[in-house]
């Protein structure tokens, strides 16, 4: 019986786990998020995704799974804390059309996480910042990615930007705010 799972990418990386570990952290291979594929978002056929884990220990490209039964499986990987693991917490990403027509809905879409802790809302800007509009999350948890839309009609003809951040149950906001500018004809 396989105690050791073990994922190599195409550049020849390999990464060992136990295999009762990788499924206790709920680990799947992502190919595509939403219908779309991850090449887009992260620059790689796919990614290693496992539930409680910073993303720092994922490999991407993965071109072989090995499942083994050694005499000693790996040791599961420890995760230590470090001021530099969190520099975007909540972390959010928003993409959208980049030409719009005045009075003609355009739907906003994006993605947000925060580790361990659950997104309570994403918040949204039209006007650099100055107010927000928050949508709701409801049924998000902490074990998967939010994935959420925003459907905006322009009314005014030129270059306009949507800001996004993700708040999380402390209340804490992204620092970094994803943004994406769409012209409106």
């Amino acid at each position: 019986m396989a105690n050791t799972v073990v994922f190599t990418a195409a550049d020849g990386h390999t990464v060992s786990l136990p295999l009762d570990w990788a499924i206790e952290h709920k680990a799947v291979i992502a190919s595509s998020i939403n219908g779309e594929p991850v090449s887009a978002v992260m620059g790689s056929a796919n990614q290693l995704w496992m539930a409680g884990v910073p993303a720092k220990y994922f490999i991407r490209d993965i071109v072989s799974i090995k499942f083994l039964d050694l005499e000693e499986p790996p040791a599961p990987p420890v995760y230590v804390p470090t001021d530099k693991d969190f520099v975007n917490r909540p972390n959010v990403a928003v993409k959208g059309p980049s030409i719009c027509f005045v009075g003609e809905p355009a739907v906003f879409t994006g993605w947000a996480d925060d580790y361990d802790k659950r997104i309570t809302a994403i918040e949204v800007s039209l006007d650099d910042g100055a107010h927000w509009r928050e949508l709701a999350t409801p049924g998000c948890d902490s074990d998967r990615l939010l994935t959420w839309s925003f459907t905006y009609t322009p009314q005014e003809v030129g270059l306009h930007m949507l800001k996004a951040r993700a708040v999380n149950e402390d209340g804490e906001r992204s620092p970094i705010c994803a943004e994406v500018r769409f012209q409106v004809w």
